[in-house]
């Protein structure tokens, strides 16, 4: 980093291009995302959820890190505006195609990508969206464990990852239903859960510099919200079928969503000290 500034501009674009793809490709920034969907619906559970919560979040960090390099090199404009372009194209492309989603697995990988978008995005923009993009990516982890576990649970009971073959779960498992239903509301960034104020942080920090860009991404996570609203609320209150029998298969599986969600309202209500100052520390390297 200390000899960053002596490198040839030039070389420096090209290498971070190449960075942006690599890793861009394990984050999941479309055009690069194509791997996800089939990775994502056809993983176990948990490997999803490790997937989401844990190879998104380690992959954009290395960006971050190359990031670095290349602004002391170049200046920041090169790598923002990088980041905004696949940003605003990863929120585009879920929004085009969750509300037609058949999956619910595959659905979750979309939001994965949604939210990658708004990341980068959150990091093209700067400024107060720095902070707010390292903390949702924070949430965004721990959401998402939720999720894959749940319908992890879904998978057990229905035998079918598909939508429409699974109806009526707030009757059949009323518990595993309202972790979905909270996983839902937290990740779409529904008031008072901290995903909101991260999405409008960024926003926000948008609309000073990229106020159209800020405007598109807005629309689009409109969208999203009401693509998920429509494929949840048909699992979760449509008709049950008859022949499946209510009840939990196991109620341990319930407890390391269960306890996931714990986090994540405590953190959306309150950030620890030591949470707050390593994330400040983060973002004045940024």
């Amino acid at each position: 980093l200390d000899n960053s500034g002596q490198l040839d501009p030039l070389l420096a674009k090209i290498a971070f291009i190449f960075i942006l793809i690599g890793y861009g490709t394990k984050v999941g920034l479309a055009p690069m995302h194509t791997w996800k969907p089939d990775a994502y619906s056809k993983a176990p559970a948990p490997m999803g959820a490790l997937l989401a919560g844990a190879l998104l979040p380690v992959a954009f960090v290395i960006i971050l890190k190359f990031k670095i390099i290349t602004d002391a090199s170049v200046g920041a404009d090169f790598s923002q505006q990088l980041l905004i372009v696949f940003g605003l194209l990863s929120i585009t492309l879920a929004a085009l195609v969750m509300f037609n989603a058949r999956n619910y697995k595959r659905m979750l990988a979309y939001s994965s990508i949604e939210n990658a978008g708004i990341m980068a995005l959150g990091f093209g923009f700067g400024g107060i969206g720095i902070f707010a993009t390292i903390l949702h990516l924070i949430y965004h982890s721990i959401t998402k464990v939720i999720l894959f576990l749940t319908a992890g649970n879904m998978l057990l009971k229905f035998s079918s990852d598909k939508i429409n073959k699974v109806s009526g779960t707030l009757s059949i498992v009323p518990l595993s239903s309202a972790l979905l239903i909270i996983g839902f509301l937290i990740i779409t960034g529904t008031p008072p859960f901290g995903i909101f104020l991260t999405k409008m942080q960024i926003l926000l920090a948008g609309m000073q510099t990229y106020p159209v860009v800020s405007g598109l991404a807005l629309l689009f996570m409109g969208i999203i919200f009401i693509s998920f609203l429509k494929h949840i609320t048909a699992m979760v209150f449509g008709d049950s079928e008859a022949d499946i029998k209510p009840g939990e298969d196991g109620l341990w599986l319930l407890i390391p969503p269960t306890v996931f969600l714990g986090i994540i309202i405590y953190l959306s209500f309150t950030l620890p000290p030591f949470l707050k100052t390593l994330i400040t520390e983060a973002t004045n390297i940024y």
